[in-house]
Order: C-alpha cells, then structure tokens, then sequence
C-alpha cells in the first residue's frame, strides 16, 4: 500500500547527489512525486517505502503544487491521489487486445500471461489510503 510522505530537498540530494555527481550508495526510495513545495525545498510523494528521510503524512499538507500531470491543475487532495495511482495502473496495463486475441484463439498460456501481467501491475501500483 502507498502512502503520503514528505521529503526535503536537501535530504534527496543528499540520498541521490546530483546529476554530474550521483551517489552510488543512494537508497531507491521508489518515489511517485506529485507535489512541490513553491520554494523547491521540499516535495510531496506517493511510495511504499519507509525511512528516516521521509515524513510520513497522515492527510494532503497544504503549500504543494501538483507536479504529476499539470494539466489536472494545482489542487492536491486525497481524490487527486487516488486518481494518480488509478492513471499509473491503467498505463502499466498489458492491451487488453492481447487477452482478446488469447480467448479467441482459445490459448491458455497466453492468458495466463496476461492475468500474471495485469496482477503485476496491483502489486506494483497498490490503492492509496491514510
């Protein structure tokens, strides 16, 4: 399950290093950024991950603007989280062109990697809640 967190700017530099000098011991957080704080200073993410750098939140802060996809606008609140993790898992989806084409041809394997994909992809991008 994925949950709400925040992280400094410093913290993530300090984790990642910079891009013409990475760190090569950084920790994967697996961070889904969705929000930022105006000044760059710190950033709201999505992640299942647990560790000291990140503030576990127990409802959306205020002073974040939505980063995931602009177009949706600035608001982040638990409705817009939700619809994130619903946009990640419907991109990761296999085409559902290719179950189609298993049931017709009535072949098994092919539809048993199609439901292993789609399974994947729920463990991958888990529901969202406090």
């Amino acid at each position: 399950m994925f949950f709400l967190c925040t992280v400094s700017s410093a913290d993530l530099s300090a984790n990642h290093g910079s891009p013409m000098n990475p760190n090569k011991n950084a920790v994967d957080l697996k961070l889904i950024m969705i929000g930022q704080a105006p000044d760059c200073s710190s950033y709201l993410a999505l992640t299942e991950v647990e560790n000291k750098m990140l503030v576990k939140q127990s409802s959306v802060p205020e002073g974040y603007d939505f980063i995931f996809r602009q177009s949706w606008g600035l608001t982040i609140n638990e409705d817009i989280i939700h619809r994130v993790i619903q946009t990640l898992r419907a991109e990761a989806y296999p085409e559902m062109s290719d179950y189609l084409d298993a049931k017709v041809k009535g072949d098994v394997t092919q539809e048993a990697n199609y439901i292993a994909a789609c399974l994947a992809v729920k463990a991958k991008y888990p529901k969202f809640s406090f």
